[in-house]
């Protein structure tokens, strides 16, 4: 009798290791899937650069989608190790934009301004993006009232370019 039970015994430790794995692969292959699109995205953005921009280490990618069209930005290092960033609009007859990272605020500084200004209670999300042709961060954000709010600086300057708010 104890023979029996022992097999039942590991016959449900081996069905809940096997179920336990399912979920894990599953998960996996979820998350591998939703980031489909991005992956796409970036490796579409580093094509239309390539031979066009000095870009040998890239290291961020960010997607803005803004009133004026879609934009692919990456960050990285040129060959002389400096820190570049292309804005590469999705629109081919858009011009890609270089400019050295050094040549703007950061991203901390962009979220150090918006917490200085807005007081926002959570910043969701820190962006680089292109419009009307000025290279901006924009930084959405939750403020007390729980509302979406986005705060645009300007890359080069830092000031204020645009706010869109409570909604």
């Amino acid at each position: 009798m104890r023979n029996r039970n022992q097999r039942s015994y590991w016959k449900w430790i081996w069905i809940s290791i096997a179920a336990v794995i399912v979920v894990v692969a599953g998960f996996f292959i979820f998350f591998y899937s939703a980031q489909k699109p991005i992956r796409t995205d970036k490796e579409t953005a580093l094509a239309r650069i390539d031979g066009k921009v000095d870009l040998k280490e890239q290291k961020d990618f960010y997607l803005y989608n803004g009133a004026n069209g879609v934009y692919y930005v990456l960050t990285g290092k040129n060959s002389k190790g400096k820190n570049i960033i292309a804005w590469v609009p999705k629109s081919k007859k858009g011009t890609v934009v270089v400019k050295y990272a050094a040549d703007g605020i950061s991203k901390e500084d962009a979220i150090a301004k918006v917490k200085q200004e807005k007081n926002p209670v959570k910043i969701l999300n820190v962006t680089l993006g292109m419009d009307k042709g000025v290279p901006i961060w924009e930084v959405s954000y939750l403020d007390k009232a729980n509302n979406l709010n986005y705060y645009d600086l300007d890359f080069e300057t830092g000031e204020w370019y645009r706010a869109i708010e409570n909604l």
